[in-house]
């Protein structure tokens, strides 16, 4: 066993156990182990109450902070990557996520991005299990070792959850699809040189589910956090509808999407809004990480999110002009969806301009950085609609989803809406809030839609700024869209495509010795 120590936000070291996942280097789940008997015995590590909360402080940072590459930015690969390969953002070919966006990147068997958020997974997994395995031990109070072991159970979900809703198929289009081992311990030696076998969506759905119902009893409903990033009741409840939503559970997501909104239904202002989506202080995030100026791994993805400012440093990720049109005027998030030449250009020499979404900026233009969101009150009321709507609930489902729409401004949906209908009515909704916070894959995906895209004619617009003499000038300049529109191999987008789902890395498959005994390999790769 590795122990790393990484500076935190505070004076202090954290702790990290970097049981198999080296600072830099890639491993597998299988090389999951307990430390030898001549290594640094566990117990100092674990000895009190707060060893044991440094540990998991640690994990964030490391999840935050390793990654390989700027085209990897740790865990805000997954995000960006989900929405690059989805239908709304278009990116440019200028640097970075081209890969993703023309769905050539997670297929192949080796690539970076599956390989960097697998290990991250079990990374979070493996130090989850070790506070679990020794926070009995560990020195404190009852109610201090309850919610710290409640933090872990919520880690370990949530981990889970990531691995189910990306590395597999909907579970209803095939509930024993294989999708990767479950852990629920610190594994001993002879189980990590041979593996264990994976478990299916379903069975990793189950566990990410149960381990999340584990931290809702015993982290305290009164427990005040001291960081954004930590798990309090809101943020499991959050999860649990999450999690119930996508394996299609619609009165439970329905009940835990209720429970969270009648503590905390706060929906931002416009203000709050165009703020640039950076801080983590908005009172409409539930979760969130904040970031530093020496400590921004996950932000690096605003370099490629961020279009519009002069700072950034790709300006690769843009608006599909279809998209646009999915706003009514009025609604305060169109305003921030426009063409422009990139920033740095002058538009009287531009030779293109793109459609640029300024929901993304940051805190700190200097250093380039921004707080990251991990979920929003936003997210919870397109939860709450969309079960209700499954369910049938049209007026609750009408309602939820309108009380969203006022607060953006935006036309309120028909109250005679239902059914399938009303379904995508929501559908289309969590695309245009959640744009940018990295769910456009997975709804494709849990959803078994086809991604669509439309050629864009590139047409000119006429563009108008001001120079700097303070006159108005205006030209007509091309403008460009979506430039993939089929996949790899030249046929149309389809419903659960093989070239969609993350896959499990070459690494794992060569070192897991039992990785497919329970449930066969996907066919579309063989």
């Amino acid at each position: 066993m590795k122990y790393n120590r990484i500076m935190g936000k505070t004076k202090n070291s954290i702790v990290v156990l970097t049981l198999f996942l080296g600072v830099t280097g890639m491993l597998t789940s299988c090389d999951l182990e307990t430390p030898p008997t001549s290594s640094v015995d566990v117990k100092s590590v674990f000895g009190t109450t707060s060893d044991a909360e440094m540990v998991l402080e640690g994990v964030w940072r490391y999840l935050m902070d390793t990654n390989s590459g700027d085209r990897n930015p740790s865990w805000g690969t997954i995000r960006m990557t989900d929405d690059c390969m989805g239908n709304d953002i278009v990116e440019t070919n200028r640097y970075g996520a081209n890969t993703r966006y023309d769905f050539t990147d997670i297929y192949g068997r080796a690539n970076s991005a599956c390989s960097l958020v697998w290990s991250l997974i079990y990374a979070g997994v493996n130090n989850a299990n070790n506070v679990l395995d020794n926070i009995d031990v560990a020195i404190g109070q009852n109610e201090e070792r309850n919610r710290i072991k409640g933090q872990a159970y919520a880690l370990r979900g949530y981990m889970y959850l990531e691995l189910a809703s990306h590395f597999s198929f909907a579970i209803d289009k095939d509930p024993n699809a294989v999708c990767g081992p479950i852990y629920t311990r610190t594994t001993d030696f002879a189980q990590a040189s041979e593996g264990v076998a994976a478990s299916s969506v379903s069975e990793v759905y189950a566990q990410a589910i149960s381990d999340l119902k584990n931290a809702l009893n015993l982290i305290p409903a009164n427990y005040a956090r001291s960081a954004k990033y930590q798990f309090n009741r809101q943020v499991v409840l959050g999860l649990l509808s999450r999690a119930n939503l996508y394996s299609r559970h619609w009165q439970e997501a329905k009940d835990y999407s209720d429970e969270l909104l009648s503590l905390n239904s706060y929906l931002m202002s416009e203000d709050e809004w165009k703020g640039g989506f950076n801080q983590v202080s908005n009172n409409e995030w539930i979760w969130g990480h904040p970031q530093t100026a020496d400590q921004h791994g996950y932000s690096q993805i605003l370099n490629y999110l961020n279009t519009t400012e002069t700072s950034s440093t790709y300006y690769s990720l843009m608006v599909d002009p279809y998209f646009r049109e999915l706003y009514n005027d009025g609604d305060y998030r169109k305003d921030q969806i426009y063409w422009s030449p990139t920033p740095s250009q002058n538009p009287a020499t531009a030779t293109l301009l793109w459609m640029r979404n300024e929901k993304f900026r940051y805190y700190d233009s200097n250093s380039k950085y921004g707080d990251v969101v991990l979920m929003r009150v936003g997210e919870i009321y397109l939860i709450n609609a969309e079960a209700n709507a499954r369910l049938g609930n049209n007026a609750e489902a009408i309602s939820r989803l309108n009380a969203l729409r006022d607060a953006r401004r935006a036309t309120l949906a028909e109250s005679t809406l239902e059914g399938d209908a009303l379904v995508e009515e929501v559908l289309v909704e969590r695309r245009k809030e959640l744009w940018g916070e990295g769910f456009s894959l997975v709804d494709i995906i849990r959803n078994q839609k086809a991604v669509e895209r439309r050629d864009w004619p590139g047409t000119n617009y006429d563009y108008t700024w001001v120079d700097n003499n303070g006159n108005v000038k205006s030209r007509s300049i091309p403008t460009a869209g979506h430039r993939v529109i089929n996949l790899p191999d030249g046929t149309p987008f389809v419903p659960n495509s093989k070239y969609y789902l993350w896959r499990i890395p070459n690494t794992e498959e060569n070192t897991n010795k039992h990785l497919y005994e329970k449930y066969p390999k996907l066919s579309i790769y063989k």
